[in-house]
């Protein structure tokens, strides 16, 4: 009588396939935790793009005028108190002042056409026609621009 020993362990092409699995599956987590310069920009532009928007829509729905300013890394949102002053919003669930991370500034380029200021604020009427904006988020490495067109909509635009 012949006795067959088991044969215990993994093959050579097993061994390869889940390395191979493992190599793709690492890669895919080192590219969301470490994303590149340009996707955080273009993040970060469709991000003060939706709060540009939504801000609108809350200056309209409310009825009440608010405005946004940037300094280099920080940009917040203001509102009229009654007596016509422009008041800094600090809590705010949508509004509250905000940080670009280290690397990044966002200026204000224009106004209705006309060069913008560094003291001048972004008005976000209550009423349905606003101003055509013009704002540059820009990096070490790169740029882009965020456009207004007056009716709330605000498009982020590669440079």
């Amino acid at each position: 009588m012949i006795f067959r020993i088991a044969q215990r362990g993994f093959t050579l092409l097993e061994m390869l396939v889940v390395l191979v699995l493992a190599s793709i599956m690492l890669a895919m987590v080192a590219i969301n935790l470490f994303p590149d310069e340009q996707r955080t920009l273009q993040d970060e532009g469709e991000r003060l793009a939706y709060l540009l928007e939504q801000s609108g829509k809350t200056a309209r729905i409310g009825g009440q005028p608010l405005a946004w300013s940037a300094s280099g890394r920080e940009h917040r949102f203001w509102k009229k108190n009654k007596q016509g002053e422009w008041r800094r919003v600090e809590q705010d669930d949508l509004l509250h002042p905000r940080s670009l991370p280290d690397d990044m500034r966002v200026t204000l380029v224009s106004i209705a056409g006309k060069s913008a200021q560094a003291v001048d604020m972004l008005a976000l009427s209550p009423e349905l026609g606003a101003p055509e904006f013009e704002l540059r988020l820009s990096s070490d490495a790169s740029s882009l621009r965020l456009l207004g067109d007056g009716l709330g909509n605000v498009r982020v635009v590669r440079q």
